[in-house]
């Protein structure tokens, strides 16, 4: 087979491959919108959590009522109401596989009451007592289970609330009495969240009734909180003291084994993991940086990057005068991510990126084979001003967030960390 042949044959398998990706992503394009916000008051949106299919997001923004927990979905924002009976507030923090059921905390009578939200009625999911206050942050694939934080006899308590029926998870031994669920697994039977243990909080494991204490990456006795756990129940994520210069850092938690998941180039050694994909593969959240915070990713393969680094100078986005303050959640293949930033504008606004199938990368492979030598010598050349340019975009987004962050003013009260 002569050169020319070659060439056709790789072009043609190259077409091939185009065609075969373009087939399997025609429904979720390679993308980055804002979700808006929901109309009346000023603008603000925050979004987070994302269905596990990708399509739809839920979160919180201000509305003419007042701050209104809402649902994205192709496009159009819907507002979710609110428990009756008292002031105006509610806000979403977990979200079924596909969509159709919602959960988080609004205002009722008696005080913050978790809801769950199904068909466009709210349901108050009661309380663990007669006093206090309940707030959900996670819910089952099939929208039939959900966890949170209630207030029993004892005290704030982690709760799994199923057919009705609100069951307290108790708390790991030492120290007061507290715990909070905050996340589970797709078929229910796993729940994650943070009890006090000692004088630090710490993270849990909760599987069919029974509790694991997962520690903390700086020994015992130090401070761990988890935030969701992969729907297969393998894999638990969060933050947790470190030996690291600022004490905390996101980790992985699976197998019995807590593993540190570093820190971004520019950041302040800390970092923190929000949400998972359904096997526990990349992970999503923030890292504090000198001058706000940036929305972050993780894989085995490369590690914990900026998400607008992955965006912008592996996709080619245009995230003009975006800055990506954290991501909140992802889908359950992990190309759908959702989050917190402020937009051209200055506002803070939810937003939603879609990436590529990871099939893409081959097209990417196969056309460098079709690169001359020639052209292998000016891509190193420029490799240098391209690092150096990017550099400097990343360096502005931080300016950019720190100016709009100092000009927002935050909700009354929220969930996330």
């Amino acid at each position: 087979m002569n050169r020319n042949t070659r060439t056709v044959a790789a072009v043609f398998l190259l077409m091939t491959l185009f065609a075969s990706v373009t087939q399997m992503s025609i429904a979720k394009s390679p993308s980055f919108q804002g979700v808006g916000d929901l109309s009346g008051g000023f603008f603000w949106s925050d979004a987070n959590a994302v269905s596990a299919d990708g399509t739809t997001v839920v979160g919180l923004s201000m509305s003419d009522q007042g701050w209104q927990a809402f649902r994205w979905r192709d496009g159009v924002m819907i507002g979710l109401g609110d428990l009756p009976g008292s002031t105006f507030h509610s806000e979403a923090y977990g979200v079924s596989a596909d969509g159709s059921v919602v959960v988080g905390v609004g205002q009722s009578p008696d005080g913050h009451r978790a809801f769950r939200w199904e068909g466009g009625a709210l349901q108050s999911l009661g309380n663990l007592s007669a006093v206090g206050e309940s707030s959900a942050s996670g819910v089952s694939a099939d929208g039939k289970v959900v966890v949170g934080q209630a207030f029993s006899r004892f005290g704030p308590e982690a709760f799994r609330w199923q057919d009705g029926v609100m069951s307290g998870l108790g708390d790991l031994p030492g120290g007061v009495f507290e715990s909070s669920a905050t996340g589970v697994s797709g078929d229910g039977r796993a729940v994650t969240g943070w009890s006090r243990a000692g004088q630090y909080p710490e993270a849990f494991r909760w599987v069919d009734g029974t509790t694991t204490r997962l520690g903390s990456l700086a020994g015992l006795d130090k401070y761990s909180q988890a935030s969701a756990i992969s729907a297969d129940g393998s894999t638990v994520v969060g933050v947790s003291s470190s030996t690291s210069p600022s004490g905390n850092m996101a980790f992985r938690w699976r197998d019995g084994v807590m593993e540190p998941l570093g820190c971004v180039p520019f950041g302040l050694n800390s970092s923190y993991a929000c949400a998972v994909s359904a096997d526990g593969s990349v992970i999503v959240g923030k890292s504090n940086v000198a001058v706000g915070e940036e929305a972050t990713i993780w894989d085995e393969s490369r590690g914990l990057r900026t998400l607008r680094s992955v965006l912008v100078d592996d996709l080619g986005f245009n995230l003009t005068g975006w800055a990506l303050g954290r991501a909140t959640g992802v889908s359950a293949d992990g190309l759908t991510i959702v989050g917190q930033g402020a937009n051209p504008q200055g506002q803070i606004e939810g937003w939603i990126a879609h990436l590529p199938e990871p099939t893409t990368t081959i097209l990417f492979a196969l056309g460098s084979l079709l690169v001359n030598r020639r052209g292998r010598r000016t891509a190193e050349s420029t490799a240098g001003v391209s690092d150096s340019m990017a550099e400097a975009r990343f360096r502005r987004s931080l300016e950019r967030w720190r100016t709009r962050v100092g000009q927002a003013t935050l909700p009354p009260y929220g969930a996330g960390p």
